[in-house]
């Protein structure tokens, strides 16, 4: 005689493997979004090693963190699509990145602490100018320049090759300086930009009205 079975081994089965299913499509669509969280992460332990001077291990952290940078664009741009929460969280990302890493430098010693002012400066006015305009004209579709990728890609590469001169290629010492105007030049430049287009969006609005 054949023995009932209640089936519930294989329902309970089915739900994992239909949670796994979900669980990895979330993941697959979510992709760009988690790269950003990864480079987030990776800020606190960038700024630990670099103020103990583990600096080899924040040179590596940091190549890292700048790796998900383009890569979650990529994703983001070829496979998933661009998501309302990533549109938040990479630039967020980038400027703790680069606010945290710079500053750190400046405080261990390492870079003029000119460049965070113009730096955080250039990015408060961006934020706030950002925000006047919303009072003012409404909703307006928020576009990132060249040049101001240009700047953010710049930043990336003075913090990297400050952390690389002090630990893996010490050669690069005669660098840095160069570097370091190249970078202050694209900030100033970045923050002008902005304000061009700027002033073209309450110009646009004020005919409009």
């Amino acid at each position: 005689m054949a023995l009932a079975t209640s089936g519930r081994p294989g329902g309970l089965s089915g739900a994992v493997a239909r949670l796994a299913c979900y669980a990895m499509s979330a993941a697959a669509q979510n992709a760009a979004n988690l790269l950003t969280l990864a480079r987030l992460l990776c800020v606190p332990p960038i700024v630990l090693l670099t103020a103990s001077g583990a600096y080899r291990d924040a040179a590596f952290l940091f190549l890292l963190a700048a790796l998900t940078d383009f890569a979650d664009g990529f994703v983001a741009k070829r496979i998933t699509g661009p998501t309302p929460l990533g549109a938040v969280l990479d630039p967020l990302a980038d400027k703790l990145l680069m606010a945290a890493l710079l500053l750190t430098l400046v405080l261990e010693g390492h870079l003029p602490a000119w460049i965070v002012l113009l730096v955080i400066g250039r990015d408060l006015l961006i934020v706030s100018g950002t925000l006047a305009l919303r009072l003012l004209v409404g909703r307006f579709r928020v576009e990132p320049l060249l040049i101001g990728k240009l700047s953010t890609f710049f930043q990336l590469v003075l913090g990297g090759a400050v952390l690389a001169e002090l630990s893996v290629l010490p050669g690069l010492g005669a660098w840095l300086h160069p570097l370091l105007m190249c970078t202050a030049a694209l900030v100033v430049a970045s923050a002008l930009a902005y304000l061009h287009a700027a002033a073209r969006i309450w110009s646009l609005a004020r005919v409009a009205r």
